[in-house]
């Protein structure tokens, strides 16, 4: 289709019929228009308006460097979108603005001698020089920085209202600790069990951390998804799975004395799906870096090996410790807990596969149904009790009758599907179990009625945690008192700068900057110290769309009333990979603030498209840590940014991934200069004031007004999808089909209405997506004086679709024997009287015994 659509040589007759355009010097052209749209602020949105609004934004970038292909796609689907809304009558908001917060800059401070914000400011000016030159419909005066101190404020107040709201707090966990980046992570910037930004696998440390309680939202964010019709489905997918709903039930085994026999009054409770199994427990699993571990082995002969255990896994990350394939290790703990349904003593063990994010923290190990507890019983010789027998299992006809437990050693290979009937168990022996079984149902309420456990829902999610221990952030806006615990910066005291004189490359951080952390407590007086973490820089994208409503307000973080205006952001644009950390927060952050009572929206995007990846020649993606990147420099120089633009709409769907094609570039080029020849051969003889008249027009001048509006419906359609490759294809055919009707007419009149109205749409469609040859066009070869970025988009009738005539095949016998040119409503009786005198010298000696009539495509002759 590339070949095909883009490099299309001109024929020296097609040459010929067209007139002497002027020289396409896309340098010259871009600059023009590019200082026209500064001068006049072209593409400034008035938040008041009699149009409908239409709010467009491309997920903003992080300032490490100037502009790879990866954000000139982003940008271009963008921009193309945003043109196209403001053509269909739409009041657009189109901005820009930068992420500009984050350890990429603090790094290349350091490995440059220079300052984080200097390099990142630097870093701003050029990546905005390649979009002005790149010639995209951003609303400059809205745009920020989230390192600027008038923005990251109300980062900083936000907090505080979150604080004052119980949804932000301090607490001290276990955190997932990157040593390259020399800070912790949250759960979700652990990606495959490494490090989202350098792949290292990080370490689990007991930390004092803050964290922002998402959690309280866990069924909110999940519910709401059902109402996001505008999102793809896999990243709706990824979501759920990540906060990760389960109903279960919650059973407290209680914990025995050192002598194993009499029991304390102390209970660890276990989260499972199953309740089902409970009959099947054999051992009770905490993980190596649970505290209650740490305590149970104190002092006794096995907290040696429970020490090395916890070193050892330390190093493996959460999803290589699940992994199924990986070697099970434990460590008893020499202390028991009583099973609550039959008073069995069951061991409790430490072990390598289980991770503290997961429920309780403790797990019930039921190896008859679960392959990583049977490895591990298998390991350390512990039972393996069938409880769950389908009915043609000879366990099951031995068993079926058995409620007491009889056996507690299989000789299996493999742990078997837990599906089938409760075997030993009780009571409930004989009920179907399974997942939200009768079983399951039954056991539960059983335990409830004993107050030894209870329905429960846990979801995977865990609370956001926000601490970095990294200089280039939002610093967190608390104080620590030794009288008063952790107070809030008075809100007249935001914000809480960051110092500019940190020695970063001697490893300065702003916990050893006393400028910065000395203060005196706003309650006591008394000497404090400030919190030297800052925020997760998350917290700053997760809020910046709505900034973008009233960016420059001094007064609060937004104006509600513009904020209810504005948002949600209709259309959303960005990666794939920000499907959780981004996308979720942003989520959050949204329902907090209405709760707060800030805006009055649910959900920040109502239609997100995840553009696909640009890969270089070797299908790798394209990125700066690879060294792989093509800047768009290399294409707008010899080519422009137009042909840039082009190609990159119409190398492939813009949700799909693809290659770096140079081919496809020079292709986007020659089609750029060949329509920009077809314009300027209409516009020669065209008359803008004149009305077509269809009526009384040539079969060719018919057949291009047919194909205008056909052509031009899809492409609306094709731009109502965003599916811009098939929306460039039909603009292509159209100018095939003027390209077709000049080379007709070289030799005669034409129609200079028609040559008006075709030269004036071409230019119109192909604007938002090669807006700078659009204007040149516009205004000197079609002679308007506006922008066209104000031209209306072009209205097309169905109706005008309909050819006046067709052509018809003529068969004897199904052979092809001619071709025949009719009306489009002839009737058949028509079309066989036409394809008999067509076909007469054929048939004069046969004997016609049917006539097959194929509306709008054949007529067959059976004759012999």
């Amino acid at each position: 289709m590339l070949k095909e659509g883009l490099d299309v040589a001109d024929t020296q007759s097609q040459t010929n019929q067209m007139v002497e355009a002027p020289t396409y010097d896309a340098k010259q052209i871009e600059q023009t228009w590019q200082t026209y749209w500064a001068q006049h602020k072209t593409f400034r949105v008035a938040d008041t308006s009699d149009r409908p609004k239409k709010y467009v934004l491309e997920m903003f970038p992080y300032p490490s460097g100037d502009l790879h292909m990866g954000h000139a796609r982003n940008y271009t689907i963008g921009d193309a979108m945003a043109r196209q809304a403001h053509m269909r009558g739409f009041n657009v908001l189109h901005p820009i603005g930068f992420d500009a917060f984050g350890l990429p800059a603090e790094n290349a401070a350091i490995k440059h001698h220079t300052q984080a914000a200097k390099w990142t400011y630097q870093n701003i000016a050029q990546a905005t020089a390649t979009m002005r030159r790149m010639g995209f419909s951003y609303d400059y005066d809205r745009t920020f920085n989230t390192c600027d101190p008038a923005y990251y404020r109300w980062g900083q107040w936000m907090f505080i209202k979150m604080w004052e709201k119980g949804l932000a707090y301090r607490a001290t966990s276990p955190v997932n600790w990157c040593d390259s980046c020399k800070t912790v992570l949250a759960n979700e910037q652990v990606v495959e069990g490494r490090c989202w930004r350098c792949k290292t696998i990080p370490q689990k440390r007991n930390l004092s951390q803050w964290y922002l309680k998402i959690t309280d939202y866990a069924q909110e964010l999940l519910d709401d998804l059902d109402t996001l019709d505008g999102w793809p489905e896999n990243v709706k997918a990824q979501q759920r799975n990540w906060i990760g709903r389960s109903e279960g039930t919650e059973i407290d085994f209680t914990l025995l004395n050192q002598d194993g026999q009499t029991p304390t009054d102390q209970t660890i409770s276990v989260f499972t799906t199953r309740a089902d199994t409970i009959f099947g427990v054999s051992f009770l699993a905490l993980p190596p870096e649970s505290p209650l571990a740490q305590k149970l082995v104190a002092n006794t002969a096995y907290e040696a090996d429970f020490a090395q255990l916890k070193a050892q896994t330390e190093k493996i990350s959460s999803v290589d410790r699940q992994a199924s394939h990986m070697e099970k290790q434990g460590v008893f703990t020499g202390r028991y807990v009583i099973n609550p349904v039959n008073g069995r003593r069951v061991p409790i063990w430490v072990a390598n596969y289980i991770v503290l994010d997961y429920g309780t923290g403790a797990v019930m190990g039921v190896p008859c149904g679960d392959q990583r507890d049977f490895d591990f019983a298998r390991r350390y010789d512990l039972d393996i009790i069938p409880i769950i027998c389908t009915n043609d299992d000879p366990l099951y006809t031995q068993l079926k009758d058995e409620k007491d437990i009889k056996v507690t050693t299989v000789n299996w290979g493999s742990a078997m599907e837990a599906q089938g009937y409760l075997v030993q168990s009780g009571q409930f022996t004989g009920l179907v179990g399974g997942k939200h079984s009768e079983a399951s149902r039954a056991i539960t309420a059983w335990l409830s009625e004993q107050h030894k456990g209870r329905s429960k829902v846990q979801f995977r999610l865990r609370d956001w945690l926000i601490s970095r221990q990294r200089y280039w952030g939002n610093p967190i806006p608390m104080i620590v008192c030794d009288d008063c615990g952790d107070v809030p910066v008075p809100e007249s005291d935001l914000p809480v700068l960051l110092p500019e004189n940190l020695d970063l490359g001697a490893g300065q951080t702003l916990a050893q900057c006393k400028e910065f952390y000395e203060t005196i407590c706003p309650r006591c007086d008394k000497p404090a110290k400030r919190v030297t973490d800052t925020m997760d820089t998350f917290t700053c994208s997760s809020w910046y769309f709505i900034r973008y409503t009233d960016p420059h307000n001094d007064k609060a973080c937004y104006d509600k009333q513009r904020a209810n205006h504005w948002m949600g952001v209709d259309n959303y644009i960005g990666g794939i990979e920000h499907a959780i950390l981004h996308l979720l927060y942003s989520r959050f952050w949204t329902k907090v603030a209405r709760d707060l009572g800030f805006i009055d929206i649910d959900e920040p995007f109502i239609n997100l498209l995840t553009q696909g990846m640009v890969k270089d020649a070797n299908g790798d993606t394209m990125s700066k840590s690879k060294g792989n990147v093509v800047p768009p420099s290399s294409v707008i120089e010899p080519y422009g940014a137009d042909t840039m633009r082009l190609a990159i709409l119409f190398i492939a769907p813009p949700e799909k991934d693809f290659d770096w094609d140079e081919e496809a570039v020079g292709g986007a080029h020659r089609f750029i200069k060949r329509a920009w020849r077809v314009v300027w051969t209409l516009s020669r003889e065209a008359d803008f004031s004149a009305t077509f008249d269809r009526s009384s027009c040539t079969p060719d001048e018919a057949e291009l007004h047919r194909s205008l509006h056909d052509l031009g419906i899809r492409c609306t359609n094709d731009f109502d999808r965003a599916q811009f490759n098939t929306a460039i294809s039909a603009i292509m055919e159209l100018v095939n089909a003027a390209s077709k009707y000049l080379l007709a007419t070289q030799d005669a009149p034409r129609n200079a209405a028609l040559c008006a109205l075709v030269a004036r749409d071409i230019v119109a469609m192909l604007s938002p997506i090669c807006p700078h040859w659009a204007e040149e066009l516009y205004h000197e070869a079609l002679g308007f004086t506006e922008s066209i970025y104000h031209e209306p988009w072009p209205s097309f009738d169905a109706s005008q679709t309909k050819a006046d005539t067709q052509e018809i095949v003529v068969q004897i016998m199904g052979k092809l024997r001619a071709r025949i040119t009719v009306a489009t409503d002839a009737t058949d009786d028509e079309l066989k009287e036409a394809a008999a005198a067509a076909v007469a010298t054929q048939l004069a000696d046969k004997t016609v015994n049917k006539v097959i009539v194929v509306p709008h495509k054949l007529v067959n002759f059976v004759a012999r």
